[in-house]
């Protein structure tokens, strides 16, 4: 186990303590990430990408899983807002530009990578199932 951790600490480019990696490997666990390096730079672009968010991957990492075989070596920014609006994901502009932070920010001609495209949809998907969570949450309590 040692040696994973010396590679996520490699990926992460830092040490970090005992605590950090437990938790690191109870999430990606609960995540069903693989504990190799495309899992853990998986695992900090997501939660670099959305810190308050990133725990809830293991809700939609199926989905996930589905979606990504049509991404291939990556999209340009307009196809990525066609393939969302495909999947009736349709967030604010301010929502779409803050998911791109770490991608450089959105271009609409902008070519974005697999490893860029991935946390995107992933948080498109989270945001996706908080919506329906608090559609849903919200109607019972008018019951």
């Amino acid at each position: 186990m040692e040696e994973k951790r010396i590679v996520y600490e490699t990926v992460l480019g830092r040490r970090c303590t005992d605590v950090h990696w437990w938790r690191v490997k109870r999430a990606m666990k609960a995540c069903e990430l693989p504990l190799d390096k495309p899992g853990f730079e998986l695992f900090i672009s997501l939660r670099k990408t959305s810190p308050k968010f990133y725990a809830q991957l293991h809700k939609v990492k199926k989905i996930l899983d589905k979606k990504t075989s049509d991404i291939g070596e990556g999209m340009t920014g307009g196809e990525i807002i066609r393939y969302l609006k495909k999947e009736r994901i349709c967030p604010h502009q301010s929502t779409v530009s803050r998911w791109f932070v770490k991608a450089g920010g959105y271009r609409v001609n902008g070519f974005y990578t697999r490893a860029s495209v991935l946390p995107i949809i992933a948080m498109a998907l989270i945001y996706k199932h908080k919506q329906a969570t608090q559609i849903t949450t919200t109607g019972d309590k008018d019951e």
